[in-house]
């Protein structure tokens, strides 16, 4: 098979003005929509996971890097078990990519209003109500939106020293999540097929990668000393997406859903104008690079947000066909285009002011909602707190000699660090998990000879850990038909004695990457 270089090709016209107050005032008035919804959601397991995090920092972690648990740990400093202070920086980051969303309009030549329009389509898209929590997914998009940025407007410019930023965007990404290197090994084949091939001879670009070197060492080195725990996450990563309803076939639908309808109508042109606008032409590394990655998404078993760096760009690219098309375009063709975008345009607010309603109060919820989207009507209630309570509940009915040597085990991570957080305000002994990151905290010390384990009923994870004590009693369940399955739903409570070995000796074999009830 013979592989076809394109010649390169530089783009040296100047685009328009950028409208930075129209796009600053569209992102920030979205999400402004999206955080009245945002702040009335309770604490994700994620993020309780993340405080957990933040109370051991680490320059690295089993499964992520040490910014978001950094950033965590100094908004529960700053305002101790505050929700709000917790997803502040986490929307900074969304309007940020907004932005940089129209900011990739700019460079590729779109009129102001378009810029406007690939703003909102971002800022209003499905993806965005999703993450409005802190969660390491926002951060990681808006990096490598800006990689994406930086690289399109050295395109234009050809101005070395935006090389030099990308790699330190990168240096800071790694601290993150390790996306990016799959982003640049995409964008850098896709430079190699496409152009400008010239980037690779610029000493800037190798600058910027030792910069990213330097900072991803450290991490790099714990990964290492830890026998490469990353590496055992993805696996878990891959078959809990593997056996997930769709599989492959459902990542790509989830690529398609969570862009929008204006987002989608804006992705469809600019995927077009990147492969047949002459205009486009030099920033077609874009397209290429995009497709690269969901291609390796889609085999490997990687989840839909994996390619959402790269899609802000789709969208800009898309604004900036659209101008030239209300430019170029017959009066017939562009009525239609109007008509066509100010109907998505519509269905995408109507989809925002849908989603913004969410979560609904606990007093409207009165039959169990087990649909794809029925955990989003509960989030905004107070499921974990009634896991906390089940806890503190058996711990405090124990003796107060035996409440002295016991330690609670959850069993998945999420839960763990639910029980950590309210630790602070509840009588619950130490906490453990066997699951993904708190694994790797260890077990209980051997001192602690009556465990509280909670998990769900009847896993094969419970099971297995059980069989380790000569008594294990279950005590209280929770089973609330309205509840989350793991929170207050398909739960119990075991107090477990005598155990069989020292939990130390039994713990590496306990230990799993993958969230219960998953396997």
């Amino acid at each position: 098979m013979t592989l076809t270089i394109t010649p390169e090709a530089e783009s040296t016209t100047a685009p328009p003005p950028f409208a930075w107050r129209g796009v600053l005032l569209v992102s920030g008035l979205i999400t402004l929509v999206w955080s009245v919804s945002a702040f009335r959601f309770q604490l994700a397991g994620d993020e309780l996971y993340y405080l957990a995090c933040g109370r051991r920092l680490a320059v690295s972690y089993v499964d992520n890097g040490p910014l978001i648990p950094l950033i965590a740990r100094l908004s529960d400093v700053i305002a101790p078990g505050s929700v709000i202070a917790l997803r502040i920086p986490g929307l900074l980051f969304l309007i940020a990519v907004s932005v940089l969303t129209a900011a990739v309009a700019f460079e590729c030549g779109a009129r102001p209003r378009f810029q406007i329009l690939a703003a909102a389509a971002y800022a209003a898209s499905p993806f965005i109500f999703a993450y409005t929590v802190l969660d390491s997914v926002a951060i990681d998009v808006a990096f490598q939106a800006l990689i994406i940025w930086l690289l399109v407007r050295w395109v234009r410019t050809r101005r070395d020293r935006l090389l030099v930023a990308a790699g330190v965007a990168a240096a800071i990404d790694v601290q993150d999540k390790w996306l990016v290197l799959m982003l640049g090994a995409c964008v850098g084949f896709a430079m190699l097929v496409a152009g400008p091939r010239e980037i690779l001879r610029r000493p800037a670009l190798w600058v910027g990668l030792l910069i990213m070197g330097a900072a991803m060492t450290p991490a790099l080195l714990w990964q290492a000393s830890h026998d490469w725990p990353q590496l055992a996450t993805n696996a878990a990563i891959a078959h809990e997406t593997a056996q997930s309803d769709g599989g492959q076939w459902g990542t790509i639908v989830a690529i398609m859903i969570v862009t929008g309808f204006l987002g989608g109508g804006l992705g469809v042109l600019g995927i077009y104008g990147l492969a047949r606008e002459p205009k486009l032409r030099p920033y077609r590394f874009v397209l290429i690079a995009a497709a690269a990655m969901i291609v390796l998404v889609v085999a490997s078993h990687g989840r839909s947000y994996y390619v959402a760096g790269i899609v802000p760009a789709l969208f800009g690219a898309g604004a900036a066909m659209l101008s030239g098309l209300f430019d170029t375009a017959s009066p017939r063709s562009v009525a239609v285009l109007r008509r066509l975008f100010t109907v998505l345009t519509v269905l995408t607010a109507l989809l925002a002011a849908a989603l913004a309603t969410f979560p609904y109060p606990k007093s409207w919820i009165d039959i169990p909602n087990t649909s794809k989207l029925g955990f989003l009507q509960h989030y905004g209630n107070d499921d974990w707190e009634d896991l906390a309570d089940a806890v503190d509940i058996v711990a405090t009915s124990l003796p107060p000699e035996e409440q002295a040597r016991t330690a609670v085990v959850a069993e998945a991570y999420n839960e763990a660090g639910a029980l950590d957080h309210y630790r602070k305000f509840k009588a619950i002994p130490p906490v453990y998990s066997p699951n993904r990151g708190f694994a790797e905290w260890g077990p209980p010390p051997d001192s602690a000879t009556t465990i509280l384990w909670v998990g769900y009923n009847d896993s094969p994870e419970q099971r297995a850990f059980l069989a380790n004590f000569a008594q294990a009693t279950p005590t209280l369940k929770l089973d609330n038909e309205l509840g989350i399955a793991g929170q207050n739903h398909h739960v119990t409570v075991w107090i477990c004695r005598e155990p069989k070995v020292p939990l130390s000796v039994a713990w590496p074999k306990l230990t799993y990457m993958i969230v219960p009830p998953a396997s």
